[in-house]
């Protein structure tokens, strides 16, 4: 194993990606602010193990969670640019690094789209759905992160 630096260069296809992540957060924003224009001035704040909620209060609560997974995402999405990386994985010295560096660059993206893909669902979860009677969106969501993660890092082993 080694501490091999591979400087990350902005494609076009780098570029493209960025601007569509951006304006795919202004357009989850956007409809969170809608959806909470619309809200009840009581809803489900917290949800228990079932799924059914158990807390309640202003829809402008959600704004929290949101931001935390806005910055989370931008972290994934961006972090690759700057030196050392955001892979955090033993890459090994041999031909196969760069394809492990950017198969984890294409990691961090997936990622921070996901991101993206939860902060929606709890907006919607919680501002616009009437039944809250199962987690199983939930549970499909983060497995499915998961899976992605695992699915990556076999991969990035496989190509030292």
């Amino acid at each position: 194993m080694s501490d091999i630096k591979l400087n990350i260069v902005r494609t076009a296809k780098d570029k493209i990606f960025d601007i569509v992540f951006l304006v795919l957060t202004l357009t989850i924003w956007g409809i969170i602010i809608w959806l909470i224009s619309r809200a009840p001035d009581i809803v489900p704040t917290h949800f228990g193990p079932s799924g059914k909620p158990d807390h309640y209060g202003s829809p402008t609560f959600i704004i929290i969670p949101s931001v935390i997974l806005t910055i989370v995402a931008f972290i994934c999405a961006f972090s690759i640019y700057f030196p050392g990386g955001s892979v955090n994985l033993p890459f090994h010295n041999g031909p196969g690094n760069a394809r492990q560096k950017r198969l984890g660059v294409l990691l961090c993206r997936i990622i921070a789209i996901m991101m993206l893909g939860i902060m929606l669902f709890i907006a919607v979860y919680t501002l616009a759905m009437k039944d809250h009677e199962s987690i199983l969106p939930f549970i499909i969501i983060v497995g499915s992160m998961i899976g992605v993660s695992l699915v990556f890092t076999i991969m990035m082993y496989r190509a030292k």
